[in-house]
């Protein structure tokens, strides 16, 4: 063959291949949706990142007008290594402040360290529908007999809260992956039917993550609600709950105390509780605002975990740990709460009456005018799920629950053949 022929060819062939790339990445591949938002999304770490992508629907919004509109399908855009240019992914948006309007999107993504990947999601302001996604979180307003309780669970965790702004651990049999926590309120716990149970007693405790103040050496903790069960009058300060998100992909639940008297001081509360598929910890954030303080009282604002007889504590900076056993039939229970560093003081023990727990103050006080506010994560661990070492476990998930997706750019795009809208796809 001609020289010059031969050149030209290789030359044509490699030309071609940046073009063939570009119109992939660049294709309408639903041409039913009007409008397309294209999300970069990073591994900034130095792990393999397994999570849920969040995209804040203001960022969103800013670059692509009404997103996401009232139907979004999100899809994965290929690496070049695929037979075909993207996959459909499930997809989720919250409205955290219930005014009706999303506020946060979110997609899980897997991605190698340091990598990024392509997602493009379609929506549409005109489309109405929904996609039955796996279900692998839950989250609701009732437990058992127990209807002033909220509860989050994933399909290999659950927990709970009744006040006191603490968590409940309900552990998984070993090999019962599911969304147990229903089935589990209805089975007592001395019984084994296979869904699991609740390993830890609270009590007068800090339970899991529990939160409190501290003023002039004095411990208060938020009032608990009674339970139906219990047949007893329900103080006059209780919290009351609101399920944000029911999943698919990530439950939420909110606490709120309106109006919580120390002495002549009032204080409200408010908690958010979350937890992902795939996950077994609760990402937490308490806002404690002073509704009426007197100008010189100054509270402090902890976070801890009971303790656990004949147990132990690791108390590394950003994690705090205790193991131990509450009795022969449960086994060993691993209780953490991980946190910033920056923002807390070392541990320390704390009295509440049922006994001893292990605590962090916040840095950040409440005072007149002064909001404080704790954002943190809980999780637990129970050797009747299959786990021989729940300590491990959980200091090997501090990793997990400081790895993050993070958002690059954003690029706004519509559709190049508006005729197909609302039509038949072709």
């Amino acid at each position: 063959m001609n020289f010059r022929l031969t050149l030209f060819i290789h030359l044509a062939i490699i030309s071609a291949l940046p073009f063939q790339a570009a119109a992939a990445e660049t294709e309408w591949l639903l041409p039913n949706f009007a409008n397309r938002l294209s999300v970069e999304v990073k591994n900034p770490g130095n792990s393999s990142l397994q999570a849920l992508a969040t995209l804040p629907v203001v960022k969103a919004q800013a670059v692509a007008l009404n997103f996401p509109g009232r139907l979004a399908l999100a899809v994965l855009v290929a690496d070049g290594q695929s037979d075909r240019p993207a996959t459909i992914i499930a997809s989720q948006s919250d409205d955290l402040d219930g005014d009706g309007s999303p506020d946060e999107f979110e997609f899980p993504v897997d991605l190698p360290p340091h990598s990024q990947c392509r997602v493009d999601i379609y929506y549409s302001t005109t489309l109405e529908d929904s996609f039955p996604w796996s279900k692998r979180v839950s989250a609701k307003h009732s437990y058992g007999y127990n209807r002033e309780v909220a509860a989050l669970e994933s399909e290999s965790a659950g927990y709970r809260t009744y006040g006191g702004f603490f968590l409940d651990f309900h552990g998984r049999k070993t090999g019962a992956v599911g969304l147990w926590n229903d089935a589990a309120g209805y089975v007592p716990v001395q019984r084994d039917l296979g869904t699991g149970r609740d390993v830890l007693h609270i009590g007068a405790t800090l339970g899991l993550g529990g939160v409190f103040l501290r003023r002039a050496g004095k411990i208060s903790q938020a009032p608990a609600n009674v339970p139906t069960y219990a047949h007893k009058p329900s103080p006059e300060m209780v919290p009351h709950y609101r399920v944000v998100a029911q999943g698919p992909l990530r439950a939420i639940i909110e606490a709120t105390l309106d109006n919580w008297q120390i002495e002549n001081d009032s204080i409200r509360l408010e908690a958010r509780y979350s937890i992902d598929a795939g996950e077994r910890f609760v990402r937490c954030r308490v806002i404690a605002t002073p509704v009426q303080v007197a100008k010189d009282h100054e509270y402090e604002v902890g976070i801890g975990v009971r303790d656990l007889p004949a147990g132990s504590v690791s108390s590394d900076a950003g994690q705090l740990i205790v193991t131990g056993r509450q009795n022969a039939r449960d086994g060993d229970v691993g209780l953490a709460i991980y946190f910033d560093p920056t923002q807390y003081s070392p541990a320390s023990t704390i009295q509440t009456a049922d006994g001893s727990n292990r605590a962090v103050i916040g840095k950040a006080r409440l005072s007149p005018g002064i909001t404080s506010q704790q954002s943190y994560a809980a999780a637990g661990a129970w050797s009747g799920s299959g786990i021989a070492n729940p300590g491990e476990l959980l200091k090997e998930m501090r990793e997990k629950v400081e790895a993050h997706a993070e958002i690059g750019a954003l690029t706004f795009a519509s559709t190049p053949h508006p005729e197909k809208v609302e039509a038949e796809p072709q």
